[in-house]
């Protein structure tokens, strides 16, 4: 009897199938007239079954310490009731809604070799007589084996939530890249190219180029504290809000501003981003910008790099900041180079730094020519440098060419 129930426990992994096969059992070899199989989950201090309902399967759960299921699974006592409707643990509107009547209980633990609790096994209606020693040992005999079942059910479950967040995360990671647009083709003597590569499935980098009202080109590359899906949530939302303000009003400053609000009342003061938003004016190579805390961006001309740097502490950071706006003339033949943290945080197997002076000397000896070769030589020298380690950050890159 014994190796019969082993092989009927073990036959499936799927959780709906082992509560039936378990339950019949207990049904056909104690005489039972109706059995709930539960789920210990620890994390959510619940226990969980489903259940047959109409054609349909629902899932219940139950808080652990309540009710007589959740006492056992609680405590790891066995518990039997004689007279279910006295008993004070006993929850009698199931029985009302339905027109069931319970009248005596087995409920017991299930435990794995380790002995800790993973299931409860709650047994109604023992068709004839009470329950007995006879039906504990029965049970005693048969939980390892529930147990075993149990553990696979739940191995399977976790496996089948980890392929389906893997397969939403996918699905963000092609969303967001969708969001990212192409560099602008065909402003007057002007060449852009952008390139992005996230750490994980979906980033916290982005940037994005915006036609203004007055004909200048609005650029803007951010970076949100940390890495992962918050990131990208965070991201998102901003760059959705950029789109709508920046053609509305062209100031960086008070763009800034309306971003800032944003940031605060969206992440609560858990994230921050580092923002770099310019302004560019393609027949004279004017650049006003705003530099929020963002890695200062690098203006290339004639061997000479100038960084960029901060005008203003990151948006989402401080209440009440302030940011101030600065200009500067990209003149002909000269570049700038945009780029997120990523690049000067790159380490190699040795675990020393790409850095700025890296950077900077890497960019410098790419200077003149085109913004896609440019943005191509340095993410090949971050990538040489890395020699393999895994990266640790997004890696975000922009180049703004003028003609000369």
């Amino acid at each position: 009897m014994l190796v019969e129930a082993s092989k009927l426990i073990n036959s499936s992994i799927e959780p709906t199938v082992l509560f039936s096969t378990i339950v019949t059992l207990a049904k056909e070899r104690l005489g039972v007239e109706r059995g709930t199989l539960f789920f210990v989950d620890e994390a959510k201090q619940e226990i969980w079954a489903r259940i047959p309902m109409e054609g349909d399967v629902s899932e219940i759960r139950l808080p652990m310490g309540k009710g007589i299921a959740g006492t056992v699974a609680a405590t790891g006592e066995t518990i039997v009731v004689d007279d279910a409707w006295a008993d004070p643990r006993f929850d009698s509107s199931v029985d009302r809604r339905s027109g069931f009547r319970t009248r005596s209980i087995l409920c017991v633990p299930i435990r794995n070799r380790a002995g800790r609790i993973v299931g409860v096994l709650q047994l109604l209606n023992k068709r004839e007589g009470g329950f007995g020693e006879s039906d504990l040992e029965f049970l005693e005999l048969v939980s390892g084996h529930v147990a075993i079942g149990m553990e696979n059910a739940t191995l399977h479950l976790s496996l089948l939530e980890k392929d389906r967040m893997q397969r939403e995360l996918a699905l963000g990671k092609e969303i967001q890249k969708r969001l990212l647009p192409e560099p602008p083709r065909g402003i007057p003597g002007t060449e852009i190219a952008a390139t992005s590569v996230a750490c994980f499935e979906v980033s916290g980098d982005s940037y994005d180029f915006l036609e203004l009202p007055s004909g200048d080109l609005g650029l803007a590359i951010a970076d949100v504290s940390g890495k992962g899906v918050a990131a990208a949530l965070v991201m998102s939302s901003l760059q959705a809000a950029l789109r709508v303000a920046a053609p509305l009003d062209e100031s960086p400053v008070r763009l800034t501003a309306r971003l800032d609000k944003l940031i605060h009342e969206l992440a609560g003061g858990r994230k921050y981003v580092t923002f770099f938003f310019g302004c560019y004016t393609p027949a004279t190579g004017r650049f006003r910008y705003v530099n929020a805390g963002h890695n200062p961006p690098l203006m290339l001309r004639d061997g000479q790099v100038t960084p960029l740097g901060s005008t203003g502490v990151p948006v989402g950071l401080l209440p009440n900041a302030a940011w101030k706006e600065a200009e500067v003339v990209l003149a002909p033949g000269a570049s700038i180079v945009f780029y997120t943290d990523g690049l000067t945080e790159a380490t190699s197997p040795d675990d020393e730094e790409f850095g700025m002076e890296r950077l900077s000397a890497l960019a410098t000896s790419l200077a003149g020519r085109a913004a896609s070769e440019v943005t191509a030589g340095i993410l090949a020298g971050v990538t040489a440098f890395e020699a393999g380690s895994r990266p640790a950050d997004d890696k975000t890159l922009v180049v703004l060419r003028r003609d000369a």
